[in-house]
């Protein structure tokens, strides 16, 4: 091989490698553990798409770190209050997924921060 091609083959692949772990850092999903409270707002959209339902979430992660979270209810559905919740998180977009879960999934360290949530 000569040696442009070879110096070429060492940029392409060090600029994927270092774009992938940019894209990692910017979206890559972090979780979140929480409760569902009360709703604290809703929005009703136009041409008569679903209402959505917007509810504050306090989550922690399985290290025990929090965040604050306003999550969006998706197709008009409005979130049961007590159920358990798991919030996918990106520092590009927020708030990017979420479904309900139950309590033997979240890790122990979320968990004990929910409960101590729960009995203020």
């Amino acid at each position: 091989m000569k040696k442009g091609t070879i110096i070429t083959l060492i940029v392409v692949v060090v600029l994927a490698v270092a774009g992938g772990v940019w894209y990692q850092y910017a979206y890559g999903k972090t979780w979140y553990y929480g409760q569902v409270g009360n709703m604290e707002r809703y929005e009703k959209q136009p041409d008569g798409n679903p209402t959505t339902y917007y509810y504050i979430i306090n989550g922690w992660n399985k290290d025990g770190q929090h965040k604050r979270m306003e999550v969006g209810s998706v197709g008009g559905h409005r979130f049961v209050k007590g159920r358990y919740i798991r919030v996918g998180w990106s520092k590009a977009k927020d708030v990017v997924t979420y479904e309900q879960v139950q309590r033997n999934e979240i890790p122990k360290k979320a968990l004990r921060h929910i409960d101590q949530q729960a009995n203020r």
